[in-house]
């Protein structure tokens, strides 16, 4: 049996034990090891290929930024984002809806988890947005779409797997996901007040204050000061992403215990609990995925599929829409991680020799895979939203369309106009 008619049939076969309902974790490496076994490979392999997978230092960076968007979310200082937010516009048409999507860009830029995001903010915005009279599927949705910025404001778990596997720089990438979150925040706070004027959404009768706005600033003090310590650590250069995660991580537990006092040893240990399974579910992917990577690597797939979509076109805008259009699809029905494992190594070469950036190109894989976060049947994000409204996936589905759609115009916009990638990667940090 040739290569390629292996590789068609472990698909299938991947694709089967999800249906079934396995972890995706355990699907890949079930797949990996018949893999193994129908060529003939040394099963050693297995071992040797999942542990160089995840032996890599910028890996760490994975549980401290799961760890401080946890102990965030437990802690409660979420809360005082929304507060704030709420304070920025929440006079406006839509405000409550536009400061939960703030909020979530600013948690964002402190957790790099998109369920975290939903999560942390959710629990306090969804209820809030009801009481004053929106409808719980607006609420559910917006807040469900916010979420996905959680992955592409830096820090961003997603890119740093992306910069490890397609030796990019993760700084950089980190910066150009700033540029696609704010858009796709901006974006979804235009269709937020759309829908408000359509729904009809009563409108705070208080205007804004400055001094409402500085008294909810101070408050969120401490929220707004740690994707401070965080990104500044990285882009002055006085920490790598991986240290300034663990310092960011402290940062919050002191927060947790001697400020707010919310956080008991308890909470703590629950936390680091939490987090252990969260990132230990994640490298398990990524190990997983190194073997199927590994294994298409040994039968040159990369090298016929780069022949393959080369020969069909060199002109880079149809690759850009093929990619796009397959990595939708894909981010849909796989895990990030997963997906970024065993595809980049296959499409970054190819984008590199049609002249794309590699941050550029970088950030459109991930904003991809990241709207898969909203696009049934994957949908971590309305897993979430689901859990803190209690409506059916049918509805949360239906509600987060136009929100999907919005996302979709914002990928559009990046795939073509590069520079809202790249300006802060070159502002910040030179070509």
């Amino acid at each position: 049996m040739s290569t390629a008619l292996i590789a068609l049939f472990l698909f299938a076969l991947f694709v089967l034990l999800i249906v079934l309902g396995i972890p995706i974790g355990f699907s890949l490496g079930i797949s990996g090891f018949i893999g193994l076994l129908a060529t003939d490979q040394n099963l050693m392999m297995f071992a040797q290929t999942f542990l160089s997978g995840i032996m890599n230092f910028a890996y760490l960076a994975i549980p401290f930024f799961v760890l401080l968007g946890i102990v965030m979310e437990r802690a409660g200082i979420s809360r005082s984002l929304v507060a704030f937010a709420d304070e920025l516009v929440g006079y406006m048409t839509g405000g409550l809806a536009m400061g939960t999507i703030v909020a979530c860009a600013i948690f964002a830029a402190i957790s790099g988890s998109g369920p975290a995001t939903v999560a942390a903010i959710g629990t306090v915005a969804i209820p809030e947005m009801v009481i004053k009279g929106y409808s719980q599927r607006f609420a559910a949705a917006v807040t469900a779409a916010g979420g996905i910025l959680g992955p592409i404001i830096p820090p961003s778990i997603p890119f740093i797997i992306y910069g490890v596997v397609a030796e990019v720089s993760i700084a950089k990438l980190f910066l150009g996901g700033l540029g696609a979150g704010l858009l796709l925040a901006a974006l979804m706070m235009i269709l937020s007040f759309i829908k408000a004027k359509i729904e009809k959404v009563p409108v705070s009768e208080e205007g804004p204050s400055l001094k409402g706005i500085c008294r909810a600033m101070w408050r969120a003090k401490l929220a707004l000061i740690a994707p401070g310590i965080v990104l500044g650590g990285i882009y002055t250069g006085v920490c790598t992403p991986t240290e300034a995660g663990g310092i960011g991580s402290i940062y919050v537990i002191i927060i947790g215990f001697a400020v707010t006092r919310t956080l008991t040893l308890k909470g703590l240990f629950e936390c680091l609990e939490k987090t252990a399974r969260t990132s230990a579910m994640i490298m398990f992917v990524i190990g997983t995925s190194y073997l199927l990577a590994w294994l298409m690597a040994s039968w040159s797939i990369p090298d016929a599929g780069a022949q393959l979509i080369m020969g069909m076109s060199q002109d880079k805008n149809i690759f850009l829409v093929f990619v796009n259009v397959l990595f939708l699809i894909i981010g849909s029905l796989l895990d990030t991680p997963a997906a970024i494992v065993i595809l980049a190594p296959i499409l970054h070469p190819i984008a590199l020799k049609l002249g794309i950036h590699p941050v550029h190109f970088g950030t459109i894989v991930v904003v991809n895979f990241v709207i898969g976060y909203i696009t049934p049947p994957f949908a971590y994000n309305l897993f979430v939203a689901k859990s803190i409204t209690g409506m059916t996936m049918d509805e949360v589905s239906a509600a987060v369309v136009p929100f999907i759609l919005v996302s979709l115009l914002g990928l559009i916009l990046i795939t073509y106009i590069p520079e809202i990638s790249l300006f802060f990667p070159r502002l910040f940090m030179g070509p």
